[in-house]
Formats: structure tokens, sequence, C-alpha cells
């Protein structure tokens, strides 16, 4: 295995792991979900597609897990795995463009997956008041959240001395 490969598997597994913590500590649901999406996004650009696709995927699960996502969500799990894995697809597909359009696109995006098509699943599960304000309030949290994170994840990822510490070195030392 080359040591870039390697270094990727330790990094993914190093920001799971922060994932993870931050949803084990309970904090409140914007700012955790800022912190995931730039986490997510910051992975994207720093690591690649894959290994981004990887935690868009475990991450609601890992919610599950630590009791961070509200029981009422438990059938939108596998929607706000697609709706981040979406928000990445997305904002590859819109890398060369502005950064505008990289931060609404994805944003609107997940924000609609997450929204609607959860939503759709549970459907059947509560009564239809509840449901509306659900679909509303994910569908403005999953919006501002993902703006905010692909934002800080842009800005994180461009930073230079954050760059210059995560060399090959910084992250066996982590481990």
């Amino acid at each position: 295995m080359n040591r870039n490969k390697t270094r990727n598997i330790a990094l993914n597994g190093i920001m799971l792991a922060v994932i993870i913590a931050l949803q084990a500590i309970n904090l409140p649901n914007l700012l955790t979900g800022i912190i995931v999406n730039a986490i997510l996004v910051f992975v994207y650009l720093y690591v690649g597609i894959k290994s981004a696709i990887i935690l868009c995927l475990l991450s609601p699960f890992c919610g599950f897990i630590t009791g961070h996502v509200p029981v009422v969500m438990y059938p939108v799990l596998p929607m706000i795995a697609i709706g981040n894995s979406l928000l990445i697809i997305s904002l590859n597909i819109l890398k060369n463009k502005s950064i505008w359009l990289k931060i609404l696109i994805p944003s609107l995006i997940k924000a609609f997956i997450i929204g609607f098509g959860g939503l759709l699943l549970i459907n059947s599960f509560i009564p239809n008041k509840i449901n509306d304000f659900l679909k509303f309030s994910v569908l403005g949290i999953q919006f501002f959240t993902a703006i905010a994170g692909i934002y800080l994840g842009i800005k994180l990822s461009t930073n230079k001395s954050i760059n210059n510490k995560f060399d090959e070195k910084s992250v066996f030392i982590c481990l």
C-alpha cells in the first residue's frame, strides 16, 4: 500500500472519529450539521470524492448509534446518507464554477433530497401536522447547515497553515 493511500485511509478514519465524537457530545443540531458538512467538504477537497462519499454514507448511521439523531428521524437516515453524497457529487460537478454556485446548488439538492425524499418515507408513520412542521424545519436546517458547512469546508481546505500541518508525518503522528 502506498503512502498516499495509507494517509487517506488514516485521515478518513480520524475524520470519522471526529464526526462520531461530535455526535456523541450532543451539540445543537445546527452546529453539529455545520461541522459535519464542513468535514465532508474538507475530506472531499483534501483527500478525494471516494473518501468523502464513504463518510457521507457512514455519518448518519453513526448519529443513530450515538443517539444524536432524534427517533422521529430514523426512517430518514438513508435519505440523509443520499443527500450528503449528492452534496459532494454536485460539488464535484461544479468544481470549476463560481463559489456561489458551489455553495447554493449542492445545499439545495441536499435539502430537497432529505426534506422531501425523507419525509415521503415517513408519511405513514407521523401525523400530517407534525409532518408539515418536520418538512419545513428539516428543509431549512439542512439548507442552512449545508451552506455554512460548504463554505467552512472550502475555507479549511484552502487554509495554507492547515494544509502545511496535514502532511503524511502529521497524520501518522496522530495515529
